[in-house]
């Protein structure tokens, strides 16, 4: 039948709808293998295959210790390369294109201009240098929010938006930490900043990294061996079986339900899964290139890059650690530059700030931008009840576990775990009450209708929860 019935109640929908229903009940494991997930691995690696081949061109030649300056060359053209070869929009190329060069105007200037302030060598141009940086931060900080914006809902299509995002935002992470981190003479030279900012390892799927980081595999790029091909290897075959959970499995084993919290967590699952596809591909991509772990550099056995960590998402003991590893160096980062510098104001002031920011570096879109608002006010209200709690009964059930735990009921005791285990569940709750929205579908039936459908039963525990702080 070519298409849908214009009569929904006549012979022939009932017959095109009993079809349909036939052939979903006969879908058999071969078939969802065969029809989908071949089809998902055979679509990724036409999209993939070409940029990974050439990061791992790049960490083999990366090896030999190339002369500075060619390695950053060498990197901004495959970063470049992989952009023009990746993106379907012209428009899209010559947004990044010409960000990324024109922002280094500002390095520039700062650069050459400010070298006279530090010059002097005393405490106190050392302080005025300090403090202009921290200006200039903060103003790259709130003018790249503001262009982020601007391209999100005035001057592109949503489609050329939606698809340079992930590449603009990667871009804003590492221009504002360029420029909090490093005195301005200190700042890149041309060649630097080119191959910092278009590094072939996260040009397309993140993660950020700092300059720092960037620069110790320039000078000391790490040596390729048996365990860097199954590090490699480890990322993509985890990136491989996420994305056949997203795409396919999550589907075929919980199906249509009537059930709403079954059909919930279906789409938050797909949610959660097609995210940690993305995160260990991109670690495949850096370590293929020859970053990992910097706290693990000069260790020639360790190949991981850590950007996510399932299990404790999956598993977790609190929204908390939900945040800190759902994207860890995306974490790292909010914390570093804009919580720290926020939480002067107050610890809630400094969380809210941050998650705001957070959404609009995603380009405020509605559906995120709730899901991310609504998880920094429910972790930090859950922390505050936990805390509660833990003093009103003297139980080890904070956040975090105690160094050395003065409490009567210790973190290992049955009551203690039982009480974590409820606090687990209202966790999965809230991930569950969270993630439906990012499901396609919300775009169709709104906000409102997605969490009617759950009974609004996390905002219901929130509630209870700030019945019980006060």
């Amino acid at each position: 039948m070519d298409a849908l019935p214009d009569i929904y109640q006549s012979k022939e929908s009932i017959g095109y709808k009993n079809e349909l229903e036939l052939e979903y009940f006969q879908e058999t494991f071969y078939d969802v293998w065969e029809n989908c997930v071949i089809e998902s691995y055979s679509s990724l690696y036409h999209s993939i295959h070409k940029p990974f081949v050439l990061n791992v061109i790049f960490g083999l030649l990366a090896s030999f210790g190339l002369p500075e300056i060619l390695f950053h060359w060498l990197t901004a053209l495959c970063g470049g390369y992989m952009l023009v070869t990746t993106m379907q929009s012209t428009t899209g190329l010559i947004v990044i294109f010409s960000t990324f060069i024109l922002a280094y105007v500002p390095l520039f200037c700062m650069k050459y201009v400010q070298s006279g302030i530090h010059s002097g060598e005393n405490y106190s141009n050392q302080q005025t240098t300090n403090s202009c940086s921290g200006i200039s931060a903060t103003l790259i900080l709130y003018g790249l929010i503001a262009m982020s914006v601007l391209f999100e809902y005035v001057l592109l299509d949503k489609e050329i938006s939606l698809e340079i995002r992930g590449v603009m935002m990667v871009f804003s992470m590492k221009f504002i930490s360029l420029v909090a981190d490093l005195p301005a003479p200190n700042l890149p030279s041309f060649p630097e900043y080119f191959g910092y900012v278009f590094c072939s390892g996260n040009i397309l799927f993140g993660p950020w990294i700092s300059f720092e980081q960037y620069m110790l595999q320039v000078n000391f790029p790490t040596q390729k061996n048996l365990n860097w091909i199954f590090g490699v290897s480890k990322a993509l075959s985890k990136s491989l079986i996420f994305l056949s959970i997203s795409n396919c499995w999550a589907s075929f084993f919980i199906g249509d339900n009537r059930n709403s919290l079954l059909t919930g967590y279906k789409e938050a699952i797909s949610v959660r899964t097609g995210h940690y596809f993305i995160c260990y591909v991109s670690e495949a991509f850096m370590l293929a290139a020859g970053w990992k772990d910097v706290s693990h550099h000069f260790e020639q056995d360790y190949w991981t890059f850590s950007v996510t960590n399932f299990m404790k998402i999956e598993f977790p003991t609190s929204l908390a650690a939900v945040v800190v590893n759902w994207n860890k160096p995306m974490h790292e980062f909010l914390k570093k530059y804009i919580y720290r510098k926020w939480l002067p104001t107050g610890k809630f002031q400094a969380v809210l700030l941050t998650f705001v920011i957070s959404s609009l570096f995603h380009g405020f879109e509605i559906k995120v931008s709730t899901v991310l608002i609504s998880l920094g006010v429910f972790s930090y209200l859950q922390i505050l009840v936990r805390e509660h709690i833990s003093q009103a009964f003297n139980i080890c059930v904070k956040i975090h576990t105690c160094k050395s735990c003065q409490h009567k009921i210790k973190r290992d005791s049955i009551i203690c775990k039982l009480a974590l285990i409820v606090f687990s569940f209202f966790t999965i709750l809230h991930l569950i009450f969270l993630g439906v929205l990012m499901d396609q579908s919300t775009d169709e039936v709104g906000i409102y209708q997605k969490w009617y459908n759950l009974y609004f039963f996390s905002l219901w525990i929130m509630l209870l929860n700030l019945l019980v702080v006060k």
